[in-house]
């Protein structure tokens, strides 16, 4: 029997140690990141480190094609949720996000309440040489109906989708032969200290 990967989240983001993102679907030189996260009461805070050689952030508003930009991501659900939430976020801090079914329907999270999400994107370098940027995120689980009571499974991950920057670093790699995040079965079961 096949067990499910546990991530330990701390309480304080400044205490919790870093989860490297792998690369998948690929090799890609000069191109790292990790994720801290922590949880306190219903908040569920995480920071993200990349360092890439390009950086990219047209979008500059919420619910585009975030992706194309140099973005980070996350996947969350509730053990026995019917769906769960993805949300990506630019480095220029515009947000994406959308529930998904076990059909495989996405609906996306009106515009008013991303707009609530406490983004904070910081340029920590950005040459012709290399980009090193983080992102810090807090998502009020009971206000996204995440049932904070419940075990909480997930996947984080930073990317580009454009065909001259395209990367992929995943917490977990979901097993998929081509570029794939959104794969709840790769979901790390998170374990709150």
């Amino acid at each position: 029997m096949e067990t499910q990967p546990t991530l330990i989240v701390g309480n304080a983001l400044e205490r919790s140690l870093p989860v490297a993102l792998i690369p998948c679907w690929g090799s890609y030189e000069k191109t790292e990141g990790s994720v801290r996260l922590a949880r306190e009461g219903n908040t569920l805070s995480l920071r993200y480190m990349v360092r890439t050689p390009l950086l990219r952030r047209m979008v500059q508003q919420h619910n585009q094609e975030v992706s194309d930009d140099s973005c980070v991501g996350l996947l969350i659900k509730a053990e026995n949720a019917e769906q769960y939430l993805h949300l990506q976020c630019s480095a220029s801090g515009a947000l994406r996000s959308w529930w998904i079914n076990r059909e495989g329907e996405r609906t996306l999270l009106p515009f008013p309440l991303l707009e609530t999400i406490p983004v904070t994107v910081t340029l920590l370098e950005n040459s012709n040489a290399q980009s090193r940027w983080s992102v810090e995120i807090h998502l009020d689980l009971k206000e996204l109906n995440i049932s904070a009571e419940s075990r909480l499974l997930g996947n984080f991950y930073s990317c580009c989708e454009q065909p001259d920057q395209r990367y992929f670093l995943l917490a977990q790699e979901t097993g998929t032969l081509e570029p794939d995040m959104e794969v709840p079965s790769a979901f790390m079961a998170l374990e709150f200290l």
